[in-house]
């Protein structure tokens, strides 16, 4: 997908610059429209962005422009969103596209008599209980109870009930029940871009046709494209990359199928 966008002062024009292993674009004096080209390793993809920031950003810039990338991620509008690094004089600029929701299918182990019929959000967030709770077959509270987490038991919720505020819990690979959001609280430690890891549960539901032991979960999730730039005296680096959600202010950078168009 091809994105042109106008940071106020000029149209950004880029052209790839190659580095070990990944793409990046690069302001340059040009009328073509620029292209985005996303990284094909996840690794790979915050080596870059870390790169960029140590040529612009203090540690205290660094933090204030990834903390504007999730409001930017988290906003309902297309604004664009800026700021300034007081010590080292650097500015960014940053532009998000509207969400897309991106349909999934996952094949995962479960504990038998838990109804995974339902539609999901996609999450993959480690969570604790905050008190003893019983597993649910059904998001519902006069449902079967199929098992049980002890108080501040660790666990990881694979996906949240669309619309309700239920979660699906897994533990060790196998989906055990429900649980309600209310009594759980997220373990997640780092909450910026760079910290967080992709999705693995959905980088298996490439394979999912080919595992047939397995429940079917169907579901959603969210992502934006965005573009930001970085400046500094007559120096200018754009690029740009695809986010998608977990939950609320938890964003981690979209690995592209190796056979996806570019951005």
């Amino acid at each position: 997908m091809v994105l042109a966008k106008q940071f106020g002062r000029f149209v950004l024009s880029l052209s790839l610059v190659s580095l070990p292993g990944c793409q990046l674009l690069q302001l340059v004096d040009t009328d073509e429209t620029p292209t985005s080209v996303m990284m094909s390793d996840h690794e790979q993809s915050i080596q870059v962005i870390n790169k960029q920031m140590a040529q612009y950003l203090s540690e205290d810039g660094r933090e204030s422009f990834l903390n504007q990338m999730l409001v930017a991620l988290e906003s309902d509008n297309r604004d664009r969103f800026k700021g300034k690094d007081p010590e080292t004089y650097s500015w960014w600029n940053i532009l998000v596209q509207p969400n897309q929701w991106k349909e999934a299918e996952i094949k995962q182990a479960t504990v038998k008599g838990v109804d995974t019929s339902y539609h999901f959000e996609f999450m993959d967030v480690p969570y604790r209980a905050k008190t003893t709770l019983h597993l649910l077959a059904h998001p519902d509270t006069n449902s079967l109870r199929v098992g049980e987490l002890s108080k501040d038991e660790d666990f990881n919720a694979i996906a949240k009930v669309e619309g309700q505020p239920w979660l699906l819990v897994e533990q060790d690979g196998m989906v055990k029940g429900y649980i309600h959001q209310e009594y759980a609280r997220s373990n997640v430690l780092g909450h910026d871009i760079l910290s967080t890891k992709p999705n693995e549960l959905l980088a298996r539901s490439e394979n999912a046709r080919q595992i047939t032991s397995k429940s079917e979960l169907f579901g959603r999730y969210t992502c934006r494209d965005l573009v930001y730039e970085l400046t500094k005296e007559e120096r200018v680096t754009t690029a740009s990359l695809r986010a998608c959600r977990k939950q609320r202010k938890i964003w981690y950078i979209d690995v592209p199928e190796t056979n996806a168009e570019p951005l």
